[in-house]
């Protein structure tokens, strides 16, 4: 075509016709400032069509890092809850004589005050994302906000169960290993993550009367339902997050269908 058009140009330009030649490469520009804009448009489609792919990849990967991370926070959840009420059953027994507490529930319940949980990962699909450049693929402003206060709950979540952690490792089981028989009930996993308690008999006698009555006892009780009430909360932000970004996700990709995380 551009050949055309200067055979055109140079027939005008021999045969002296001035203004038709400045017509003619008029048109002539015209057609190359099509052609380009049509290039770059259809260079567009193809980019937008890359990214929307990229972008699904991207969105599947975080379904299933929400899958596992549903499943981390949900055992966690109910690991601290169990660790919750066992300490309100202990202390209201050492607030009220009459409390009605079996020795056989109070040892389980001092099993349960060493019960730990790391829910809270210090690499995320967001730290990935966000060093490879590929964070700006993902299309709603709104997701990526929230993927930025996941983020930031997250690592919230990180230092309270290390202080929750470390309280129950530098004081709790030092404490418990001092002045109780811990052989008389211990929890273990079984199949994968499944905690699984199981009862022995002792040799030693029980001394629950001398504990209700120990000051430092119920102290470290108060602190450890403190810091176990402040994970639970950090558990529930958590919660609220994942269920937004599932939301989105769905909105955008319904047939997405993430490979449901099993660890049994």
């Amino acid at each position: 075509m551009i050949k055309f058009f200067r055979r055109i140009r140079q027939k005008l330009l021999s045969e002296n016709k001035f203004s038709k030649h400045l017509i003619y490469a008029f048109g002539e520009i015209i057609l190359v400032v099509i052609g380009i804009l049509i290039a770059l448009q259809i260079n567009t489609w193809n980019q937008e069509r890359i990214n929307s792919l990229e972008e699904q990849r991207i969105f599947q990967d975080l379904s299933e890092e929400l899958e596992f991370n549903k499943f981390l926070l949900q055992y966690g959840s109910n690991t601290m809850l169990e660790v919750l009420a066992a300490t309100e059953r202990i202390l209201s027994r050492i607030n009220d004589i009459e409390y009605n507490y079996s020795e056989k529930i109070f040892n389980q319940d001092l099993d349960k005050l060493t019960w730990v949980w790391v829910s809270g990962r210090p690499t995320t699909l967001y730290d990935v994302l966000s060093a490879s450049g590929d964070f700006k693929l993902i299309s709603s402003p709104v997701l990526r906000k929230k993927l930025a206060d996941l983020k930031r709950n997250q690592e919230s979540l990180i230092k309270f169960e290390e202080i929750q952690n470390r309280f129950v490792d530098e004081q709790v089981r030092p404490f418990l290993n001092r002045n109780t028989d811990r052989t008389k009930v211990r929890s273990v996993f079984n199949n994968g993550a499944k905690r699984v308690t199981i009862h022995h008999n002792s040799v030693f006698p029980s001394n629950s009367e001398k504990l209700f009555q120990n000051r430092e006892f119920a102290n470290l009780l108060t602190d450890l339902n403190f810091f176990t009430s402040r994970i639970e909360v950090n558990y529930k932000r958590l919660h609220m997050d994942i269920a937004q970004i599932d939301s989105i996700v769905h909105a955008k990709y319904p047939d997405l269908e993430p490979k449901k995380f099993n660890p049994y």
